[in-house]
């Protein structure tokens, strides 16, 4: 059986003022005051571990009330635990295996009935302190996200961390909000989440909660709702915003279509022609399938033919690069307008939660809260009258050809390509002269501008 026991506890390796060597030292000096010999003692150390977490918990504590040694001491009671209910178990289980706990600055010792209540009443105060600084931390983290000031931890993607006038608040990083836009104007322009979270380096679920969420367009959330002004209507600017609210209304529908089906890719099981193939006799579409080996096809639903995928795919490549694979690639931005319905969507969530906050308010609280409603209602009517959201499409180039464009685009963007141009494709018989039949809806000098308004 081991006779004496040091417990040593650290929650943070930063924790100076409570480092190992500190507590090591007290226990030691306290043993030889005691006419005991640190020599003797046994060391139980938990590192990184917070004194709310149960006995069993702690490896080094689980491992000291396995062994039972006669005295254990520590530097000072929280070491032992930071909440009433468990240092009273502690207590528990020294007296029933006749175990004495002491403390280095000899403000506990069980050994005594007089030791036994000192000790709970300091345990009761030490999970008293310790609620109240939960209780600091939770006050300041509010009065924080009330100054728009930023509270702690990692800044959010896109954004950096800067220091003004001795207060931390959110700057824009120009490299990651650079890859955000870039990622946003993919996404709304055909592209899916998953491949748009890589063009950013974050994780795809990461990357689904910073578009669901506010702050690309400089603001925040906190339990689920959006931090706002004491009014409780006007939402608290942290940082300049990344996106407009009309692109980021967008980037909303984009995911909202994709996650309906009313625009999500084909399965990659499906051939990229499926759409645009026919059968020469039935003139149905040709459906996707496989064959015996599992080999990918194309083949009518009424088993007049059938074509290995790769043969037809083959085909519409050959004649799609020699059409048009010298064009330059181009691309539809939309110039002019001034559409302003994603601020006038803003407007009205704003109405509504101000429209909430005046169902429960007091006498004194409506006349404000009627001067905020009348200024939204003129802003909304400024917004309104501004709104003029016809536009103009330009092609610009991308830089590169249509052959270029190719060779770098998936399975379910090329399919999208030859939709646009208005491909047609119709399979013959085996023993026909042409086999396949490809014509295009769109003029070569026509289709390289046109057929990327479908992708876009």
């Amino acid at each position: 059986m081991t006779t004496l026991g040091i417990y040593l506890r650290l929650s943070r390796e930063s924790d100076d003022s409570a480092s190992l060597d500190t507590q090591r030292a007290a226990a030691h000096r306290w043993l030889e005051a005691h006419g005991y010999d640190p020599s003797d003692a046994v060391e139980y150390l938990d590192a990184g571990v917070s004194g709310t977490k149960p006995l069993e918990d702690r490896k080094a504590m689980s491992g000291l009330m396995a062994d039972r040694p006669s005295v254990v001491i520590a530097w000072k009671l929280d070491r032992f635990a930071r909440s009433v209910s468990e240092f009273l178990r502690l207590v528990a289980w020294a007296e029933a295996h006749g175990v004495a706990l002491a403390t280095t600055d000899n403000s506990i010792n069980t050994t005594t009935p007089t030791g036994r209540m000192a000790a709970t009443v300091l345990s009761a105060l030490a999970e008293w302190e310790r609620n109240m600084i939960a209780s600091r931390i939770t006050d300041g983290h509010a009065t924080r996200r009330s100054q728009g000031r930023w509270s702690s931890g990692r800044p959010p993607f896109g954004y950096r961390i800067e220091r003004r006038d001795g207060a931390a608040y959110l700057a824009i990083d120009d490299n990651q909000a650079a890859s955000a836009r870039d990622a946003v104007n993919a996404l709304v322009n055909g592209s899916t989440v998953a491949a748009t979270a890589r063009m950013t380096g974050l994780s795809e679920p990461q990357w689904r909660r910073l578009l669901k969420s506010p702050t690309l367009r400089g603001q925040r959330a906190h339990k689920g709702e959006l931090v706002c002004e004491a009014d409780g209507i006007t939402p608290i600017q942290f940082a300049p915003p990344i996106l407009a609210a009309a692109e980021l209304m967008a980037v909303r529908e984009r995911m909202l279509a994709l996650a309906t089906g009313a625009d999500r890719a084909p399965r990659r099981a499906t051939p990229m022609c499926s759409d645009m193939a026919q059968c020469y006799r039935c003139k149905g579409r040709l459906n996707g399938g496989t064959s015996d080996k599992g080999v990918p096809l194309y083949r009518c639903k009424a088993g007049h033919v059938t074509i290995y995928a790769e043969t037809l795919d083959k085909r519409v490549e050959k004649d799609f690069l020699a059409a048009f694979g010298t064009y330059a690639e181009t691309v539809v931005r939309l110039d002019g307008g001034n559409d302003l319905s994603a601020e006038l969507l803003e407007a009205k969530e704003q109405a509504e939660r101000l429209a909430a906050r005046m169902a429960t308010a007091g006498p004194l609280m409506l006349g404000t809260l009627e001067s905020l409603a009348q200024d939204l209602e003129d802003t909304y009517a400024r917004l309104r009258d501004a709104h003029n959201p016809d536009v103009r499409e330009v092609q610009v180039a991308t830089g590169q050809t249509m052959a270029e464009a190719w060779e770098a685009y998936d399975a379910s963007t090329r399919s999208r390509l030859l939709s646009g141009m208005g491909l047609q494709v119709t399979l013959h018989p085996k023993q026909a002269a042409e086999r396949l039949t490809v014509s295009w809806g769109l003029k070569p000098e026509d289709a390289a501008e046109a057929a990327l308004e479908d992708i876009a």
